[in-house]
């Protein structure tokens, strides 16, 4: 009885969790005329791709599905990248003020985008980088990077010292082992910062909006909001492109949930 009411509950939350999803993908293959009909109903009776064809035509979604790529790609490489190497850091040598250190990694979390946005222009301005992949891959990196670094040395901390110490008397140099011995033993870690900050990149809007000038460098996101018209909202527009838009995430997901589980059980082994 207690195995059928957690598994009611579980799907009870994918349930709650999907029927938005659905609904959007619903309504992207629904005429205008079927998007407002009452009583509602969840699949179309009259499937259309009108809605894909003319946001297609109304927006650039090729070049804007690519930038997000190109964006989101270069911050998750990046980021995870910095967040491997200050998590090994903290998490294996001793320094003063080492809990303080850690602390303030994460004040940057707690402002709103919206106060960081004209720092970020004018600095990026200053530098020659507005309307270019590099403004956005560093601003997207620095928000991204603080939660990445704490995940990260959490999964370090969970690998024995050990293993470290075992590598070098083998022979290994500092990084060897971390590469060799600790990345192995921390993929869960790996693969999940990698979708967090993929997810953070490929999400964003504001600095987005603010940070690209010109339709040929805006992203996805973008492209989107520019659906919500002064005197109305292209609904059946706006559901199909957020039909694209979701189809980079569940395919990360999908591709990456392997390694997830294989990292769960992976270990390092001394021979």
């Amino acid at each position: 009885m207690r195995r059928l009411t957690v598994y009611l509950l579980l799907a009870a939350m994918v349930i709650v969790s999907l029927g938005p999803v659905a609904w959007m993908v619903s309504t992207a293959f629904k005429p205008k005329s079927e998007t407002f009909a009452l009583p509602t109903y969840w699949l179309p009776k009259s499937p259309t791709l009108d809605n894909f064809v003319e946001a297609w035509r109304t927006q650039p979604i090729g070049r804007q599905f690519f930038n997000s790529l190109i964006v989101a790609s270069s911050t998750t490489g990046l980021a995870t990248a910095l967040a491997i190497l200050a998590g090994y850091g903290v998490s294996r040598f001793s320094f003063g003020q080492r809990d303080l250190f850690l602390r303030l990694i994460l004040v940057g979390q707690m402002f709103p985008g919206v106060l960081l946005v004209l720092p970020y222009f004018i600095l990026m301005r200053r530098l020659g980088l507005i309307n270019t992949y590099w403004a956005l891959v560093l601003a997207y990196t620095s928000f991204a990077l603080p939660l990445a670094t704490w995940m990260m040395r959490g999964y370090m901390m969970a690998v024995p010292r050990e293993l470290d110490d075992a590598a070098m008397v083998d022979g290994c140099t500092r990084l060897q082992s971390l590469v060799r011995v600790v990345l192995p033993v921390a993929k869960p870690g790996i693969v999940a910062t990698m979708i967090y900050t993929f997810m953070v990149a490929w999400s964003e809007y504001l600095f987005a909006l603010v940070l690209t000038t010109t339709k040929h460098m805006q992203l996805l996101t973008v492209g989107v909001g520019s659906l919500l018209l002064q005197y109305g909202i292209e609904w059946n527009q706006l559901m199909a492109i957020g039909s694209i838009a979701v189809v980079p995430i569940l395919a990360i997901f999908a591709f990456m949930e392997r390694y997830l589980v294989a990292g769960l059980t992976a270990g390092a082994v001394k021979g």
